[in-house]
């Protein structure tokens, strides 16, 4: 089954569900239950059945502009749900909670949201945020993304609260790549709005100051060679990042400026207060700087190295790590014997023993095992499986000990 999203209107077979023209906390609520209603899995869901008794409850305390929007959706739902099979599947964007979560909004004299969804709302939704950091995210759904500078003990306070609209709070060490994964984490987040910057600065004579170089990017933006205009860090240039998606950031999100101030209760407190007055962007995400993200493919039989392959022990006594190795038809050809993984995996390339980069891989990945074992007293046994390690498939017999 197909399930589409076009403009005014969700789509599945049998549904098609018109927009009525309208803005804020109401249209949320009419667009999230036509997501529910668009989707299969809801029909038979606890969340989506609790959310249609909840908002047909509420109709008669609704005024009755809202009514004429909110009950066609409501209707429309009802004809589409199917006997409830289960109270809560978890997913990671739950439409009909949603769809309560603004209803108590628009209507905060009505309770809403009673046992709708079991679940908690997810902190972190799947691809989001696209880029790996220093950071811990507390809601997907919050507006505020918080900064605190070179201050870890800062994000630690700020964790343990939990501040309402947070979304996400992580440190920035450095004037460039920092900066860059920042701008696209937060813009990836179409409800992020906010972005506050405190804690400590680093001190002028480490020289990155990504406190100073953030003030400045969003004071005066970048030059055509993406410096960050009157910057004072060292390298405070921006390469992964466009000048359009520069100006966008500058544009949709505003800064709360408290660099200098590692004050938690305080910080939390403001963090409290600080009011969602700007509707979320509810743009389309913006990920086009981001590489598309791989997924590692499972390993396959490795192929024999024409080279030969390698028997790899550490020899306690001498406190050292012994690489033997063989020709294909079991011939010992070379002994090597070093303390250095990094050494000994090196020599080995300058002496042309290894023809194939999942072999250099395999023995790069062993001798770093071998060297740990040696400085911790753990065992080692080389890896001698069947079907995954590039030892066993080029003929290594483990640790002859």
């Amino acid at each position: 089954m197909s399930y589409r999203r076009a403009e005014g209107t969700f789509a599945r077979e049998g549904v098609e569900l018109k927009k009525p023209s309208a803005n804020g906390a109401i249209q949320n609520i009419v667009d999230e239950m036509q997501a529910a209603t668009a989707a299969a899995k809801c029909h038979k869901c606890g969340c989506f059945h609790g959310a249609l008794s909840e908002l047909t409850e509420a109709l008669p305390s609704i005024p009755s502009e809202a009514r004429e929007m909110i009950q066609p959706v409501i209707e429309t739902g009802k004809k589409h749900r199917i006997p409830e099979e289960y109270d809560c599947i978890g997913c990671r964007v739950c439409w009909p909670a949603n769809a309560l979560n603004f209803a108590a909004e628009a209507f905060p004299d009505i309770e809403f949201g009673g046992d709708a969804c079991p679940t908690e709302i997810p902190a972190r939704e799947h691809g989001w945020p696209p880029l790996p950091g220093d950071f811990t995210v507390l809601d997907c759904a919050g507006h505020v993304a918080v900064c605190a500078l070179t201050s870890k003990g800062l994000v630690e306070g700020v964790v343990e609260a939990r501040p309402s609209g947070v979304a996400i709070v992580g440190t920035l060490y450095t004037e460039n790549l920092g900066i860059e994964r920042i701008i696209t984490n937060v813009l990836s987040n179409p409800n992020i709005t906010t972005l506050l910057i405190c804690g400590a600065d680093s001190e002028q004579r480490i020289g990155h100051l990504p406190g100073q170089t953030f003030r400045s990017l969003f004071e005066h933006g970048i030059d055509e060679r993406g410096r960050i205009i009157d910057a004072k860090g060292r390298r405070p240039i921006i390469k992964n990042i466009t000048h359009d998606t520069m100006e966008t950031f500058r544009k949709e999100v505003r800064i709360l400026d408290r660099i200098g101030d590692e004050d938690v209760s305080g910080l939390v407190e403001a963090l409290a207060g600080i009011s969602a007055d700007q509707e979320p962007r509810r743009v389309e995400r913006r990920t086009h700087d981001v590489p598309r993200m791989i997924h590692a493919q499972p390993v396959e039989r490795l192929v024999l190295d024409p080279k030969g392959y390698f028997v790899v022990f550490p020899d306690r006594e001498q406190q050292s790590i012994l690489i033997e190795h063989y020709l294909n038809d079991g011939t010992l050809a070379h002994v090597f014997t070093g303390e250095r993984a990094d050494d000994l995996y090196t020599t080995v390339i300058a002496y042309e023993l290894v023809s194939r980069l999942d072999h250099a891989a395999y023995l790069g990945k062993e001798l770093v095992r071998a060297e740990q074992a040696l400085r911790t007293g753990e065992p080692y046994i080389q890896d001698r499986a069947a079907e995954p390690s590039c030892c066993a498939s080029n003929g290594c017999k483990g640790d002859p000990q």
